[in-house]
């Protein structure tokens, strides 16, 4: 990427389970799921979709907007992931029971039930704190964004706004 490239990029990825992630697993408890703990210690928590927009520059990964939406939970996702130092600061939503709590979903955002808690995880990204708002599970879900900031801002870079790669012929 040399010293001042950036990558947007888009992930979407179908048909998975996330197993041993420390943040999630400070999240699942910080709400007390007791069934899900166990669903991560065991074959990990299945998703049906992950989708996620971000910049990747050399030393930090900007999320602009993450979701991950399966049966047992959904969790919205946006924030800054410091690659040199391994410390995160993210924030979101956390839904359990997507499968129920998604319906009726339309104004809020992917991954967010009617039934959400606000989160926040900063720190290192192996063992990160973790703060969760029990007032926002009360909230409507089109009102949650009173209690979080704006989306991060993906870092300006110099250069071509979209450079067109070049692939190499066949020969």
């Amino acid at each position: 990427m040399g010293s001042g490239g950036a990558f947007d990029g888009q992930l979407t990825v179908s048909d998975v389970a996330i197993q041993d992630a420390p943040g999630i697993a400070a999240l699942v408890n910080a709400i007390s799921v007791v069934g899900l703990i166990n669903e991560l210690n065991g074959d990990g928590i299945y998703f049906d979709d992950v989708e996620a927009n971000f910049r990747l520059t050399p030393n930090r990964l900007t999320l602009t907007e993450a979701s991950a939406v399966g049966a047992s939970l959904g969790l919205s996702m946006d924030g800054v992931y410091a690659l040199d130092s391994g410390l995160i600061d993210m924030q979101g939503v956390i839904s359990p029971v997507y499968m129920f709590n998604g319906i009726g979903s339309l104004f809020t955002r992917k991954g967010e039930g009617l039934i959400g808690f606000n989160y926040r995880l900063t720190g290192a990204a192996k063992d990160p704190s973790v703060s969760v708002n029990p007032l926002s599970a009360l909230t409507p879900g089109m009102f949650r964004e009173l209690f979080r900031r704006p989306p991060p801002q993906p870092p300006q870079v110099q250069g071509q706004a979209n450079p067109v790669a070049r692939v190499p012929e066949e020969r």
